[in-house]
């Protein structure tokens, strides 16, 4: 090799290869946590809410049930008009009851309805994940195997060379060096003289007129 190539850390490349292991696995573990969390949100729904909501509902009922009667007795209650037991506090009782009982049903159909929601919209999830999960898992193995033979190469070279890691040195920069220094070279020997060079003009003779 009529140059030299200027390797000024090899273990700059290795530092690189390692940042960018890791970083794929930290990559990795965020995606699998993602995809795991939504697939437990689906269960929960599909399980957990409507369960729970079911409950809550024949809860809420019983205690509508049971305010309806406690205002039904106070009505009934035998009295004088200008005596007539107020029933304010069963009424708004009643009231609360019935609220609640009405959140409860429209808890229920909103689990209902994201059970179904939710499949559809993890497809979607997925599949804009998959261009990242490509990259994972095809594209990073194939960088730092890449990464880890220039190293291997490297090394090679400066402990003395092999014929391998030189051509290696050449694709990594030095054979176009050493074209153009070629074609200078090529340049000069032309302009020395070849088949191609001009004659040169003849000299007069002397006493000529």
């Amino acid at each position: 090799m009529s140059e030299q190539v200027k390797v000024a850390d090899v273990e700059t490349i290795e530092r690189f290869r390692a940042s960018l292991i890791m970083a794929a696995e930290t990559f990795g573990l965020a995606l699998e946590e993602a995809e795991g969390e939504v697939e437990r949100t689906l269960a929960w729904l599909e399980t957990d809410r409507p369960e729970t909501w079911r409950k809550r509902i024949r809860k809420s009922q019983d205690k509508v049930v049971e305010c309806k009667s406690a205002l039904f007795r106070k009505q009934e209650i035998k009295a004088t008009p200008e005596a007539r037991p107020s029933v304010v506090d069963e009424r708004k009782a009643l009231e609360r009851a019935q609220r609640q009982l009405e959140a409860c049903e429209e808890k229920l159909r909103n689990s209902r309805k994201w059970a179904t929601e939710l499949p559809r919209q993890m497809v979607v999830f997925k599949g804009a994940l998959s261009g990242m999960h490509a990259l994972l898992d095809r594209d990073v193995p194939r960088i730092n195997a890449m990464l880890k033979r220039m190293t291997e190469h490297l090394e090679e070279y400066l402990r003395g060379g092999s014929e391998e890691a030189e051509r290696l040195m050449e694709v990594l920069g030095t054979s176009s060096g050493m074209a153009r220094g070629g074609d200078a070279d090529e340049a000069a020997d032309g302009s020395a003289g070849g088949d191609d060079a001009p004659p040169a003009p003849a000299t007069p003779a002397e006493g000529a007129p």
